[in-house]
């Protein structure tokens, strides 16, 4: 199943007026209550945009993949996570993770804006400047140095076969998404607007 993120940035009026009424989200470039809104989404690359940006995320892929090839017996996960190299998650937030997947805790995630797959994450706008400050600070070379088709192929980063696509991807696809990406959170910022996640 193919599962998209969007992302949708809305002034307080706007957000209220997408509680009352969810579906108007598909709507909002003909309505002219949503002038000043934009919606956009990066198909499936979310999943491998947060795993290029956020350790945390490497983290988890890899002890979920060393749980899987382990199964139930302790020991054995122990010894794959150990020939996997899984490294412990960092301690702190992880900005990008949460603003790339839209996580968050449970109070973060508005029940009347739910699309399909639960509640959507709602970004207050003080949030989004924290998020498009932690974008604009992102080192390059951290989102490169990520990219291992290799590493990617064994813990099935995004479902894609990574053996079989060329590293052109990388620059040619996923680092102007993440742009896009970088670049709506910093436009919601400097509006002051919250921005909504969901996924369908």
């Amino acid at each position: 199943m193919s599962i998209v993120a969007y992302y949708v940035e809305v002034d307080a009026a706007q957000l209220a007026a997408l509680r009352a009424k969810p579906p108007l989200v598909w709507h909002m470039r003909e309505d002219p209550r949503f002038a000043g809104a934009a919606m956009m989404d990066v198909d499936q690359d979310w999943q491998v945009l947060s795993w290029l940006a956020s350790p945390t995320k490497r983290s988890e892929t890899c002890h979920h993949a060393a749980a899987t090839a382990g199964g139930q017996d302790a020991e054995q996960v122990l010894r794959v996570v150990a020939r996997l190299g899984c490294r412990p998650p960092p301690p702190g937030d992880d900005l990008l993770l949460d603003a790339i997947e839209g996580r968050g805790e449970e109070r973060d995630h508005d029940p009347a804006l739910n699309f399909g797959l639960g509640g959507a994450r709602v970004f207050p706008p003080k949030a989004v400047r924290r998020i498009a400050v932690t974008f604009s600070q992102f080192p390059w070379s951290a989102f490169r140095g990520a990219f291992d088709r290799e590493t990617m192929a064994r813990m099935h980063v995004g479902g894609m076969d990574w053996r079989q696509e060329e590293d052109s991807v990388r620059d040619e696809f996923l680092v102007p998404s993440f742009v896009r990406l970088s670049e709506f959170y910093q436009h919601a910022a400097q509006a002051g607007h919250d921005v909504v996640v969901f996924h369908l």
